[in-house]
C-alpha cells in the first residue's frame, strides 16, 4: 500500500491529485465505477434533482468530483451516478448490496470496520486533505480512489471524527448526499453540536448513519432519510445497517442485527476494551468479515479526537498491522506499526 495521499488545493485541484498521485490506478478506477453503473438502474428525475441540490448545498462536492473524473478518465455524471448508487438501487428495489460496516463512537474516539466490494481493496487510501478555505483545518481520512474526501470516515485537526455505516431506505428525496454531507462536517465543523445543527439545518437525500465524537467525549449517532433524521446522544453510540429509531420498509443486510448485538454486548462488558479488539472479533456474530461475505472487511479505523492520533489497518483488524498517525506541524506523520 502506497504512503498517504496528499491532496491540497481547492476542491477541483483536491480531486484532481488523487489521479496525480496514483496514475497506475486509472484503469481499476474507471472499472470499478463503470461496472457498478452496468448494474444500476438510472433514476434520471432523482439524478437531475440531486444534482441541482448539490450544487445549491455543496457545489464544492460537485468542483471535487470534476476533479476525480478529469484526472481518471471519466465522465462528471459517471462519477456523481456512482457516488448515488445506494440510492438508484433502493429506488429501483433491486437487490440489495450486502454492505456491511460496524461503526462506535465512545470516549472521544471514532472506530469503524469498512466493510465494501472486494474490487476496492486496491483502490483504498489514507487521504490528507488540505483547502486555502478551511483556514489552516485539516482532514485525514480514509476513502477509495474514485471517491471524494471521508468516504468512509476521518477527522479533522479540530478533533471532530465521524464515521458512516451503509443502510437501505424507501425514503429518498433531494438533499445532500450522505458522502458530501461527511465531507462538509470535516471541513467546517469543530464539536459534535456544530456538526449535529449543521445536519439539522440541511435537506438530506436518505440513506446511512454517521457516528460522531469529538475532543470533549460527546457522541451522537445520526440515522439519515429523507423525511425524517433521527439523533441519538450519548456516552456509547454504536451503528451497524439497519434503522432503530423507526421501521423501514426495504430489508437490512441480514447480520446487521446480529453485530449490532455483538458490538453493544462487547462495549458493555469491558468499557476500557481496545477499540482495535472490539472491531477483531468473529463472535457472536462477525464484526471482522472474510470471503466468502460478498462484503467482507478491507480495513479498520479508529479516530481518536482527544489526543489527535488514527490507528488504520489497511485489511482485516483480526489480522492487519496497525498504522499510527500523530498530529504535526504539516497535519500528520506515521510514528510507528502498532501490534
Amino acid at each position: 500500500m502506497s504512503a498517504v495521499v496528499v491532496l491540497r488545493g481547492d476542491a477541483r485541484e483536491r480531486g484532481l491529485g488523487q489521479a496525480r498521485a496514483c496514475p497506475e490506478a486509472a484503469p481499476a478506477v474507471r472499472d470499478a465505477i463503470r461496472s457498478r453503473l452496468a448494474a444500476a438502474r438510472r433514476d434520471v428525475p432523482f439524478l437531475e434533482a440531486q444534482g441541482a441540490i448539490t450544487a445549491r448545498l455543496a457545489p464544492e462536492a460537485l468542483l471535487e468530483i470534476c476533479g476525480i473524473a478529469t484526472g481518471f478518465g471519466l465522465g462528471d455524471d459517471e462519477v456523481f451516478d456512482f457516488l448515488h448508487i445506494g440510492c438508484l438501487n433502493d429506488l429501483a428495489a433491486t437487490p440489495r448490496d450486502d454492505d456491511g460496516c460496524t461503526a462506535f463512537a465512545r470516549d472521544g474516539v471514532v472506530a469503524k470496520n469498512r466493510d465494501f466490494r472486494p474490487e476496492h481493496v486496491g483502490l483504498q487510501r489514507i487521504f490528507l486533505h488540505e483547502d486555502p478555505a478551511w483556514r489552516g483545518r485539516r482532514v485525514l481520512c480514509l476513502g477509495s480512489l474514485g471517491a471524494p474526501g471521508a468516504w468512509s470516515s476521518g477527522m479533522n485537526s479540530d478533533g471532530l471524527a465521524l464515521a458512516d455505516t451503509q443502510i437501505a431506505t424507501a425514503d429518498h428525496g433531494p438533499g445532500i448526499l450522505r458522502y458530501f454531507l461527511m465531507n462538509a462536517l470535516l471541513a467546517r465543523c469543530t464539536t459534535v453540536a456544530e456538526a449535529l445543527a449543521l445536519i439539522r439545518s440541511l435537506p438530506h437525500a436518505g440513506g446511512g448513519s454517521l457516528v460522531l465524537a469529538d475532543r470533549s467525549g460527546a457522541a451522537a449517532a445520526v440515522e439519515l432519510r429523507h423525511r425524517r433524521v433521527d439523533i441519538e446522544q450519548g456516552a456509547c453510540v454504536a451503528h451497524t445497517n439497519h434503522y432503530t429509531a423507526a421501521p423501514e420498509h426495504l430489508p437490512a443486510v441480514a447480520h446487521s442485527l446480529g453485530r449490532l448485538e455483538t458490538l453493544r454486548a462487547a462495549l458493555a462488558a469491558d468499557p476500557a476494551r481496545d477499540p482495535r479488539a472490539v472491531l477483531a472479533l468473529h463472535a457472536p456474530t462477525a464484526l471482522c468479515r472474510h470471503a466468502p461475505d460478498p462484503s467482507p472487511t478491507l480495513a479498520g479505523a479508529v479516530w481518536d479526537t482527544g489526543n489527535g492520533t488514527a490507528q488504520l489497518a489497511l485489511g482485516p483488524p483480526c489480522s492487519t498491522p496497525w498504522r499510527r498517525f500523530e498530529p504535526a506541524p504539516d497535519g500528520w506523520r506515521e510514528t510507528h506499526a502498532l501490534a
